[in-house]
């Protein structure tokens, strides 16, 4: 992990924590960016977890927040957000947020 994906993360768990305060869970890089597998155009697979299910004004200002980072780094965000009752869900078992939780890297 170098310090400027660390960095962008800070970044973006800082601007999410004005956002949402203590409704934002965690913020977990995961996916090639992790990894030795990205290359220079591969997008930062993000996943944020929030304590309630998120209403789709909140996801969209999640969005904007994601927006600004993609601008201010030149990078692309593919943002994925789930709630902690979605865990226990269907959804919440699928792949990609189980193999996120337990293998991505955290803010």
């Amino acid at each position: 992990m170098t310090n400027d994906k660390i960095q962008i993360l800070t970044d973006l768990k800082h601007s999410l924590k004005n956002l949402l305060h203590d409704k934002l869970k965690d913020v977990v890089l995961f996916g090639s960016q992790l990894t030795d597998k990205s290359k220079d155009d591969s997008d930062y697979d993000i996943l944020i977890l929030v304590k309630d299910k998120a209403d789709w004004k909140l996801e969209r200002k999640i969005s904007d927040i994601c927006y600004e980072i993609d601008l201010k780094y030149g990078i692309l965000t593919d943002t994925h957000i789930i709630s902690e009752p979605e865990l226990n869900s269907p959804r919440g078992k699928q792949p990609i947020f189980v193999n996120a939780l337990n293998e991505g890297f955290r803010a």
